[in-house]
């Protein structure tokens, strides 16, 4: 058996050896920007298909004109050859020039599809352009000078996380698809990958630190409910918080700003998963940091070496979910 297995794991050490050489070679060459300026450095340009059985046809007329002496066929096969040179200039100048923007992307939850949105700007014509990742859907796209063009990447999620770099494919074939002119180009988005939320019951942790981490439904703490006057409106406030007929009066957004009473607040705790790997207790923990969110609950969070204080608001909800996506077992 290890005798049939040797060569296996020969060749698949192999592969991966040269897979790191090329990626290592790609990295110093193309290196990784959130923006990057097509050139002679980073397009690359190779026959296509048809430019190769173009190729071969023009070598069997060349052996056809010196075969038979005929200066029409020798003027016809130079003045094909001259238009395949053509075609590679204009192939590559397709390219060449182009500048690609990165956007900001939206959060997804693992499993979902990213949508990355990505700007082409040139100041000449890029016509018939692919751009798409391995494995995902491709994007058709064509440039006009001056006109920047947006467009939306598909990337499916497979691993929560900051999403790792990955080479952006993008080609052309314009205009007469004798050559393929393409880069690899690795863009620089910084957005995080959620953990798949997984359904279940809410549990609830003391608010109080308590080494037996005992589980509570709901416990009492200061979420504040009776207004003590107004104040600015505030990215992540409630909506239900907002003065909606003082806001009318002033023009500006306006909140209610509240005295601490008795509310709901609760701890989302990792050690009331026991039994669970790591990756279904994070799962778990996303499910009911949405839970709590979409009940205005104030909520904080515990991981090992995290602690998030309880809060509420779209800011708290993220960052919850950002220490989720981003935890690593130490």
């Amino acid at each position: 058996m290890s005798q049939h297995n040797a060569p296996a794991d020969h060749h698949s050490g192999l592969r991966q050896w040269r897979q790191a050489v090329w990626r290592c070679w790609l990295n110093r060459r193309i290196p990784p920007a959130s923006v990057l300026a097509l050139s002679h450095r980073n397009v690359f340009i190779l026959p296509s298909r048809t430019g190769w059985v173009f190729a071969a046809l023009l070598l069997v007329m060349l052996l056809t004109a010196i075969n038979y002496q005929n200066s029409l066929i020798y003027g016809l096969t130079f003045w094909l050859l001259s238009m395949g040179l053509a075609s590679m200039w204009l192939t590559f100048r397709n390219l060449s020039g182009l500048t690609l923007t990165a956007g900001q992307a939206r959060p997804v939850f693992c499993g979902d599809t990213l949508a990355l949105p990505l700007k082409l700007t040139s100041s000449d014509w890029c016509a018939g352009l692919t751009l798409g990742y391995a494995g995902n859907d491709k994007v058709d796209a064509s440039v006009a000078p001056g006109q920047p063009q947006n467009l939306v990447l598909p990337m499916k999620t497979r691993q929560r996380g900051r999403l790792p770099q990955r080479r952006l494919r993008i080609q052309s074939r314009y205009p007469l698809g004798l050559y393929t002119a393409w880069s690899w180009v690795a863009l620089d988005y910084p957005v995080v990958i959620y953990p798949q939320p997984l359904a279940s019951a809410v549990l609830f942790s003391d608010v109080e630190v308590s080494d037996e981490r005992q589980s509570h439904t709901l416990s009492q703490s200061t979420t504040g409910d009776e207004p003590d006057g107004l104040r600015d409106y505030r990215p992540g406030d409630s909506i239900r918080r907002i003065a909606w007929k003082q806001s009318a009066r002033t023009g500006d957004l306006r909140t209610l700003d509240m005295v601490p009473e008795s509310g709901v607040s609760c701890w989302l705790d990792w050690h009331l998963l026991e039994g669970l790997d790591s990756e279904k207790r994070l799962s778990h923990l996303t499910c009911w940091v949405e839970t709590a969110a979409a009940a205005d609950w104030q909520y904080g969070l515990r991981l090992p070496g995290v602690m998030i204080p309880p809060g509420q608001g779209e800011h708290h909800r993220r960052d919850c979910l950002e220490a989720l996506a981003t935890w690593e077992q130490t």
